[in-house]
C-alpha cells in the first residue's frame, strides 16, 4: 500500500513538473514570436543613411540609421549623424536608395528632420508611434538599426531606466532625458528606433557607452522637435541666461540652513531676461512658476535646465529666491535661447571661421563676441603663409570692421579681384594684422576621404 502511494505521488510529481515545463516552453515560444512579429513589423520603416561630411579640408563618410515617421518621405535621425553634411543618402529595405534635404535638426536634443522624394511606384511604411512617458522601467523593448553597417539588426533588452543624464565632452550640453536600455545600440545604430512589445516606438536611439548600456531619446520629445522644425526650420526654446549649480548641504550649512532646497545662482549673463529681472549671482531659486525647485547634484539640474526650455518665450513667470537670508519675488519674463549651433565659413583661401555666439564666446574665453572665430587654418594655404592661427578673432577686413558672422562672409565674398586682403585680429589679448597675399597661392592637392561610423 505503501509503495503504491509512493509511486503514485511521484507521478503527480513528475506530471506537474513535465506539465510546468511544457508551459514554460509555450511561454518562451510565445515570447519568440512576438519578438519576431514586432521586428518583422517595424524594419520597413527603418533606412540605413550614408552621409558625406565635409570638415575643413577633410571629406569622409558616416553611417547611420533612420526612422520613417510619415509616408510622405519624413525620416528622424540624429543631429551627430547627419553634422557637417554635404550629401545624404537613404537606403530603404527594398534597396531602393533615395538623396535626403536636412529639413533641420537640433543639436541640443541631437535629433535631426530628414526628408526624400518617393516616386509614386513607391510605397513606405511609417512608424507606430508610442508615448515615452508612458514607459517603464523593467519593460521589455526591441533596438533596431545599422551597427557596423549591418542592415536592420535587432537586439532585445529591457528599460533600465529613465530622465538619464549624460554629460558628454562637447562645448553645447545636451538637453537630457534619456531612456537608458541594455539593447545593444553599437556604432551605425544612432538614429534608430527603441521599440516596446506593443510595437510603438517610444524612442530614437542616440548613443551606446560601453556593451550594455544605450540612451534613446524619448519619442515624445522627438515628436515635438520633429513638429517645430516643421513648421519654422528652427527650434524655439525658453532661455533666462543664468548660469547655475547645484545647491548641496554644504551650501546650505554655509548659508544658515541646513535644509535649505533650492538652485544656486553662480552668474548671470548680460543683457539676459535673468539680468533684467534683478537676478544676482549668489541668490538661490527656491520657486519657479509655483514649482518648488532642489538640486542637490549636478544631474538634478537638469530637470529645472528642461522646465525653462518648455516655457513660452514672451511669457511672465513669478521667481521666489532667497537673497542675504531674505526672500524675494520677481517676476521674470522667459526670452528666446540664443543660438546655440554656429554657423561656418570655409574660405578659398585656406581658412575656416566660425560665428560668435554666447556659447563659444564664454567655452573660449574670448576677448569680443565682434567678429568671427578662426577654427582652421590648413597648412602652406595663403591664410597660413600670412600666419593667421586657430584661435585668432578677425576683428576687420580692409581696415574696415566685421562686427559679425554675415557680414564677414559678404567681405571676403567681394574681396576676390583684390591681391591682398588685410586682417586685423585679436590673438589672446594683443592686437595683430595678417597680410593675406593672393600671389603666394599653393598647388592644389587631392583632398583625403575617410569612412567612419555614428557612434
Amino acid at each position: 500500500m505503501k509503495r503504491t502511494g509512493l509511486i503514485a505521488a511521484f507521478l503527480l510529481i513528475w506530471s506537474v513538473s513535465v506539465r510546468a515545463q511544457s508551459d514554460g516552453i509555450e511561454i518562451f515560444d510565445k515570447l519568440k514570436f512576438l519578438i519576431i512579429s514586432v521586428s518583422d513589423s517595424i524594419k520597413p520603416a527603418v533606412v540605413h543613411i550614408e552621409v558625406v561630411k565635409k570638415k575643413n579640408t577633410q571629406r569622409y563618410e558616416s553611417l547611420g540609421s533612420g526612422l520613417v515617421i510619415d509616408e510622405a518621405g519624413f525620416i528622424l535621425t540624429n543631429e551627430h549623424v547627419v553634422d557637417d553634411q554635404t550629401e545624404i543618402m537613404v537606403t530603404l529595405e527594398s534597396s531602393r536608395e533615395y538623396r535626403a534635404e536636412l529639413i533641420g535638426a537640433d543639436k541640443l536634443t541631437d535629433l535631426a528632420l530628414i526628408k526624400i522624394d518617393v516616386p509614386d511606384d513607391v510605397s513606405l511604411k511609417a512608424a507606430r508611434l508610442g508615448n515615452s512617458d508612458s514607459v517603464q522601467v523593467g519593460e521589455w523593448v526591441i533596438a533596431v538599426g545599422n551597427p557596423y553597417g549591418f542592415d536592420r539588426s535587432v537586439s532585445f533588452g529591457i528599460v533600465s531606466g529613465k530622465g538619464r543624464v549624460l554629460n558628454m565632452p562637447t562645448l553645447t550640453p545636451l538637453l537630457n532625458d534619456f531612456i537608458q536600455t541594455d539593447a545593444a545600440i553599437a556604432p551605425g545604430s544612432s538614429g534608430g528606433p527603441l521599440v516596446n512589445l506593443r510595437g510603438e516606438v517610444i524612442g530614437i536611439n542616440s548613443r551606446g557607452l560601453g556593451r550594455t548600456q544605450g540612451f534613446t531619446i524619448p519619442i515624445n520629445i522627438a515628436v515635438e522637435v520633429k513638429n517645430m522644425l516643421l513648421a519654422s526650420g528652427k527650434i524655439e526654446r525658453g532661455w533666462l541666461g543664468v548660469i547655475m549649480q547645484p545647491l548641496n548641504r554644504s551650501f546650505a550649512d554655509y548659508l544658515g540652513d541646513p535644509k535649505l532646497e533650492g538652485v544656486l545662482i553662480s552668474d548671470v549673463l548680460t543683457g539676459s531676461p535673468a539680468e533684467k529681472a534683478g537676478i544676482k549671482p549668489g541668490d538661490v531659486l527656491l520657486e519657479f512658476d509655483g514649482q518648488k525647485l532642489s538640486a542637490e547634484k549636478e544631474d538634478d539640474l537638469n530637470k529645472f535646465t528642461l522646465t525653462i526650455s518648455q516655457a513660452e518665450s514672451g511669457k511672465s513667470k513669478k521667481i521666489i529666491l532667497l537673497r542675504n537670508g531674505k526672500r524675494k519675488t520677481l517676476n521674470i519674463v522667459v526670452g528666446e535661447q540664443p543660438k546655440v549651433k554656429e554657423d561656418e565659413f570655409e574660405s578659398d583661401l585656406g581658412f575656416t571661421v566660425k560665428e560668435i555666439t554666447d556659447n563659444l564666446f564664454r567655452n573660449y574665453l574670448l576677448e569680443t563676441k565682434d567678429g568671427v572665430y578662426v577654427s582652421y587654418v590648413e597648412v602652406g594655404s595663403l591664410a597660413g603663409k600670412g600666419d593667421l592661427f586657430e584661435g585668432d578673432v578677425i576683428t576687420e577686413v580692409n581696415n574696415k570692421k566685421s562686427p559679425d558672422f554675415e557680414s564677414f562672409k559678404k567681405m571676403i565674398e567681394g574681396s576676390t579681384e583684390d591681391k591682398f586682403i588685410l586682417f586685423k585680429v585679436i590673438r589672446g589679448k594683443d592686437n595683430k594684422l595678417v597680410l593675406i597675399d593672393k600671389s603666394n597661392a599653393p598647388a592644389e592637392r587631392e583632398r583625403d576621404k575617410t569612412v567612419i561610423l555614428s557612434p
